[in-house]
């Protein structure tokens, strides 16, 4: 017979550990903004961002007429680590790597140049990240953009 009780419990312990996992992939995330920040005299802002998928004029038609009575299917997405330079006169937006994050925080992923790097914990995200900076091509983006007048 199930223990609802004990399952209950459960599921607090997971969503308590889900919430120090995402907390933690912040901070570390925070840190790396912050360290490359200061390193490049303010002139490297890396970031999360959000962008829509492109999509074909069929999807974009299935996606937004009503299919069998339900709702329209909103645009897919995906995240992108991008750095930027904010003290260029006309900044440009580079991407360093794809971003893919579980709902419990971990494992969450980095994918650039034909590779990912998937971080199970937060030094595993810490040397990831490291590991992107090493790249030859990431850091030819980094420092075309602090070249940026």
């Amino acid at each position: 017979m199930a223990d609802y009780k004990e399952a209950l419990q459960a599921g607090f312990a997971a969503a308590k550990k889900a919430e120090i996992a995402r907390k933690e992939v912040e901070e570390i995330l925070g840190k790396f903004k912050a360290d490359l920040l200061a390193a490049s005299d303010g002139k490297l802002l890396v970031e999360i961002r959000e962008f829509e998928e492109d999509e074909s004029h069929y999807e974009r038609m299935v996606r937004t007429s009503m299919v069998f009575g339900s709702p329209p299917q909103p645009k897919k997405t995906f995240k992108v680590l991008i750095a930027t330079n904010p003290k260029a006169t006309k900044p440009v937006i580079s991407q360093l790597a794809v971003w893919k994050q579980a709902k419990d925080g971990y494992p969450c992923s980095l994918i650039w140049n034909k590779q990912e790097r998937q971080c199970e914990d937060g030094v595993a995200l810490e040397e990831g990240l490291a590991e992107l900076l090493k790249d030859p091509r990431v850091g030819e983006r980094l420092y075309s953009l602090m070249q940026q007048k």
